[in-house]
């Protein structure tokens, strides 16, 4: 197990040295001062995981509270959307079929193009183009 990349050997070479440095007669005091250092950060610690976990739980217990009052507003919307595309297809229905007959009525009507690689797209015959019935205008 290592603790900011320091391993059991590291620590023990380093207790070593500072025996060494301190001295026996203080080494005792110090260990305790670091213990109680180690202790109070560790309690430190503590206290911000629970701050924290007790923050991100109310979150998460907003984030349930706020999905579960969107999911029948979206339920809502999408019904209304079915709607829309249903009442939408009824009124083109009527157009589409309208453009597919005028299409397949003027089908006929369509001059040939003579091509060549030498000269332009020339009209095979010369006859005036039909004139497209008039419709009335479409009020949305």
């Amino acid at each position: 197990m290592e603790f900011l990349g320091v391993g059991y050997q590291e620590l023990l070479v380093i207790f070593g040295l500072l025996l060494v440095v301190v001295g026996p007669e203080r080494f005792p005091a110090m260990a305790y001062q670091i213990g109680r250092a180690v202790r109070t950060m560790q309690q430190y610690a503590r206290a911000v995981r629970d701050e924290f976990s007790d923050e991100i739980a109310y979150v998460e217990e907003q984030y349930k509270t706020v999905k579960g009052e969107i999911q029948p507003a979206l339920q809502a919307v999408r019904d209304q959307q079915a709607e829309l595309n249903t009442g939408l297809r009824d009124v083109t229905a009527p157009i589409t079929e309208a453009t597919s007959t005028a299409a397949a009525a003027f089908s006929g009507n369509v001059v040939p193009f003579a091509a060549s690689s030498d000269s332009p797209a020339v009209p095979a015959a010369s006859q005036p183009e039909p004139s497209a019935p008039e419709q009335p205008p479409l009020v949305f």
